[in-house]
């Protein structure tokens, strides 16, 4: 009977203060399968834009790859580029000259069914310019930047399928375009992923691998960085293949733990964390998550609540499913049941495009009725009593927002998990104003910070959330809501601060 009390006041508290709806907002991307998307500001004007690979059949067969400049107000325009067009394959961005300007690299299969790896040159206001490097074409895997060696540069990580042969490789950056395959005696793995991060805190980057060997055997391996030799911790994880892998510390414990999903190698699908325990051993946690494969994971903290929730697409025994996760802290997660359409052979991320100071996302891959999908899904949290959610089918994504009161009761909250006093312990704190009539737009906000600023002068060195305002139309909805928020800090083991003016 407790159990089910709980949970009552977990629904009524998320329907009152923390719904998040996510709202499709048409922004016309070539839908893909096979595919790779993601976020990158390749403009450097402030906001994201969009880079899409992959594969599509409507009207006809084709293998396309854009790049979508975020011209604002929920738009998107393409820009033409000289980009080869890829499918089966991977990119990543970062500044491989040290010139400022994002760089990018990309792997995979075109068309005719060529293998490449290609660097291309950033420019803010023309073409990206290919650069020729002797790295050598992949398909079936993944490329990642990281700066490996701590010499300033990044250098590259790449998985897949090379000339037929499943490969391993990290090439470092000489600079002046040039690259070295450092022969890091990684297993050659196609058909998954591989990820840097620096697991054991030691200052360098470590790499993780997972996918499988020609042999056919599957292998899910993290390597530690020695002085630029890469030795297997053997550590024991789920061994996936048809995977992904993201980093991110998601019970706040200052090491990165990470979420991988795949196939088995006997078949099963898989959707896990693994905890990093003091930065030496990892402890496999069991959230509910979808079990799914040929997908993607992507950690963001869309909520504002000061955790990590997750992202998961893919395909699960049903057919295919995209997931946003919130994290309820203690290896406890809620699927948020966003509406997101269902994809695999998919990808899908984070990212704040519209500069609202929340997460939206960016998805593609194929649906459950085998269309080719890219789109961009707004992130619109509930902060009134007042909008009210439609149930959706992948099918259909409009949001009804149905016309309602103008708010004029408010309160603002905000969160840490931060050495309040700097006696050297952190703890979850949360900071909630009383109710208010303001006069002005941000009044709240405003006068909220400079009281905190004022407080605890030490509230820079925070890793706080946004300060969030929530609207009412009567006094009395405002006081039962802010006494629920106030409720489920407190049963979340937060320190509750009252804010007052």
């Amino acid at each position: 009977m407790a159990k089910y009390l709980i949970f009552i006041v977990l629904l009524f508290y998320s329907v009152f203060l923390t719904a998040q709806t996510f709202t499709d907002i048409q922004a016309g991307l070539t839908g893909v399968s096979e595919s790779a998307s993601n976020w990158i500001d390749y403009d450097q004007d402030g906001d994201l834009d969009i880079f899409v690979t992959g594969e599509f059949y409507n009207p006809d067969h084709g293998i396309k790859t854009k790049l979508y400049q975020n011209i604002r107000n929920d738009k998107f325009r393409e820009v033409p580029t000289n980009i080869i067009n890829v499918y089966r394959g991977s990119f990543d961005w970062a500044d491989y000259n040290l010139d400022g300007i994002p760089d990018l690299f990309v792997i995979g299969q075109t068309l005719s069914g060529k293998s490449i790896a290609y660097l291309y040159k950033g420019n803010r206001t023309s073409y990206p310019t290919r650069i020729d490097v002797n790295v050598k074409g992949v398909k079936d895997g993944s490329v990642r930047w990281g700066d490996y060696d701590g010499d300033g540069d990044v250098d590259l990580l790449i998985v897949g399928q090379e000339d037929g042969n499943a490969v391993s490789k990290i090439y470092r950056n000489d600079r002046n375009n040039r690259f070295t395959d450092i022969k890091a005696a990684l297993p050659g793995l196609s058909f998954g992923s591989g990820e840097w991060c620096d697991f054991d805190l030691d200052g360098d980057l470590d790499a993780i691998i997972s996918g499988t060997e020609n042999s056919g055997m599957v292998i899910t391996e993290l390597f530690r960085n020695e002085k630029g030799r890469f030795v297997p911790t053997h550590i024991g994880f789920s061994n996936l293949r048809l995977s992904d892998i993201a980093w991110g510390d998601y019970d706040n414990d200052g090491d990165q733990d990470f979420a991988i999903n795949g196939e088995t190698q006997d078949s099963k699908f898989v959707t896990r964390i693994y905890r990093n325990d003091l930065n030496k051993s990892f402890s496999p946690a069991f959230p509910d998550f979808v079990n799914v494969r040929s997908g993607s994971v992507d950690w963001g903290d869309m909520d504002h609540d000061g955790d990590l929730d997750l992202l998961v697409t893919g395909e699960y025994y049903k057919g295919a499913v995209s997931k946003v996760y919130r994290n309820e802290r203690n290896d406890v997660f809620l699927d948020l049941n966003a509406s997101l359409i269902g994809l695999y052979m998919s990808d899908g991320h984070w990212g704040d495009y519209d500069n609202d100071g929340d997460l939206d996302i960016v998805i593609s891959g194929m649906s459950n009725d085998y269309n080719f999908i890219s789109r961009v899904y707004r992130n619109d949290p509930i902060r009134t009593d007042t909008v009210k959610q439609k149930e959706e089918s992948i099918f259909n994504n409009t949001v009804v927002v149905p016309e309602r009161p103008e708010p004029t009761y408010f309160y603002v909250y905000s969160s840490c998990y931060c050495d309040l006093n700097k006696d050297g312990i952190k703890e979850y704190n949360a900071f909630v104003s009383l109710i208010k009539r303001p006069k002005a737009q941000y009044e709240m906000e405003l006068k909220f910070n400079s009281i905190i600023r004022r407080d605890y002068p030490n509230w820079e060195e925070f890793d706080q959330a946004n300060i969030i305002q929530s609207g009412f139309s009567t006094y009395q909805k405002a006081v039962n809501s802010r006494a629920i928020a106030i409720r489920e800090y407190q049963s979340k083991d937060f320190i509750v601060h009252d804010v007052k003016w």
